[in-house]
Order: C-alpha cells, then structure tokens, then sequence
C-alpha cells in the first residue's frame, strides 16, 4: 500500500502542473489504492451488503405474492436498499473510522487533491455496491420471477444511484466530528431513506407528507430509475431523474471536499 502512495506521489510531484491529465493520473493513483486496501475482504462486503435486502426480499414477496406491480417494486426496493448499505452507510462509516486512524494526516503530507481523494474513495464504494445489486436483480429474476425486460441504460442507473448515495455518505462522514457519530448518523439516515420514500411502495401508497418529503431523497429517484430501466420504459422523465441524481453527487462531493480537513480535530 505505501507503494502506491509512494508511487502517487512521485507520479505528480510536488512541482508538477495541475493539468488535467495530472489529475486524471493522480486519480488513478488513488482509486488504486483504495481498491488495494480491499483485495482481501470483497467477497464478505458482498455478502454482508446483500444479506439484509435478500431477507426484506424474500419477506415481502411472502406478503405481496407473485403480482407483477408489487413484485417489482419489492425487488427493486431491495436493490436500493442494497445501494444505500453499500454506498452510503458503509462509506459513512468507513470516513468515520479514518478519521479516528488519524488516517487522513498521512495524505496531509502529499501534494493532492482533496475532491480527487473523494472521488476515489466514493469510487470504491461504487465499485464493491455493483456486485450486490446484480446478486439482487439475479435473485429476483431467478426465485421471484421479476417481470423485467432490461433497458441498456441499467448500467448506467446502477453507477448514477450508487454515485448519488456515496455521495451522501461522504457528506454525513466528514460532517461528523469523530467515527462513532458518523456510524450513528448513517444508522438514521438509512432508514430514513429507504422506508420513507416510494422506495417499496408507490408514491401513491405514502401520506400526503412524505410524498412531498420524499421529493428531497435520492432513493426516491433511484428507485424510480430502477423500475425504469428494469421495465424498458425509459423516458425523458428518467432522464431528467437521472440528471437529478448526478447533480445531487455534483453538489454533496463538492461540499463534502469543502469539509475535509487532512488534520485531525480541526
């Protein structure tokens, strides 16, 4: 690992440009490290992100049956749901902890980018929220029978909501001032998302408060994207969502770069 940085370093060098291509090379760099720190555990982060969704899954296909509607909302529910552990909670947690390593005085030491250290590390967690989510679609098309007849444009649904909420998790974990906040604030803002916005229910299903509530989640926009694309009636309304939800990951890891300081404390 101290290769890497080592190798990061020397690739930018303190009198180096900051020409794009810097960057570009200086993002790599770190993406590349971040992906090291993970080579031994991927396979258990897999299965801890999709354990919870598969039970919700399996649970409420036992309630709604096999009707097509309710059963596309509840497997796309479980893979937003597995998003949000993967991307939010779990990167949350993760900066939470960094902190408390005094993790990020290290980098305090190379001449980088603060918002490319965040896009490498929300990177990351993208990355590892992929798998999960087609353990999910695979499981609800293999056992549940998802109704589904995939738009091309799920891939990029996946990368743009799995954006969007690491995006989120960056913003509640450098916003909290120590490790053990930051895992108490994503515990409230998962359920929050999920079971609070049209996520397994139609917005129609929801009160009249939390219809106009859940306008301001993510979730609401990547489980409608999902349904979407998962359906082939890709419009320009899910386009317009998706824009929504690239702009929402625009504006929390911009504020989230503004946030983080490389001192620990300050």
């Amino acid at each position: 690992m101290s290769s890497v940085r080592d190798e990061a370093h020397r690739a930018r060098g303190p009198e180096a440009p900051a020409s794009a291509a810097a960057r570009i090379r200086e993002f790599g760099w770190l993406l590349r490290q971040e992906l090291y720190l993970l080579r031994l555990r991927w396979f258990w982060y897999v299965v801890m992100v999709s354990f919870t969704p598969l039970l919700m899954m399996a649970f409420l296909w036992m309630l709604v049956g096999p009707e097509p509607d309710r059963l596309l909302y509840v497997i796309t529910g479980s893979v937003a749901q597995g998003l949000c552990s993967a991307a939010m909670l779990s990167l949350g947690q993760d900066i939470g902890t960094m902190k408390d390593a005094g993790t990020f005085e290290y980098y305090a030491s190379l001449p980088i980018s603060k918002l490319n250290f965040i896009l490498a590390v929300a990177t990351r967690a993208v990355i590892l929220a992929l798998p999960s989510s087609l353990v999910l679609l695979a499981a609800g098309s293999l056992f549940f029978g998802l109704p589904a007849r995939p738009s091309p444009v799920l891939a990029l649904v996946l990368i743009c909501a799995g954006y969007s909420l690491a995006g989120l998790g960056a913003f509640v974990g450098f916003f909290s001032p120590e490790g053990r906040v930051a895992g108490w604030a994503t515990q409230l803002v998962h359920p929050v998302l999920v079971f609070l916005a049209p996520v397994y229910l139609p917005p129609e299903s929801l009160p009249p408060v939390l219809r106009f509530t859940s306008r301001f989640f993510p979730t609401t926009y990547v489980a409608s994207t999902l349904r979407a694309s998962l359906l082939g009636q890709v419009t320009a309304a899910t386009w317009k969502e998706l824009a929504g939800l690239a702009g929402w990951t625009v504006v929390t890891l911009w504020i989230a770069s503004t946030r983080l300081s490389w001192r620990a404390r300050e």
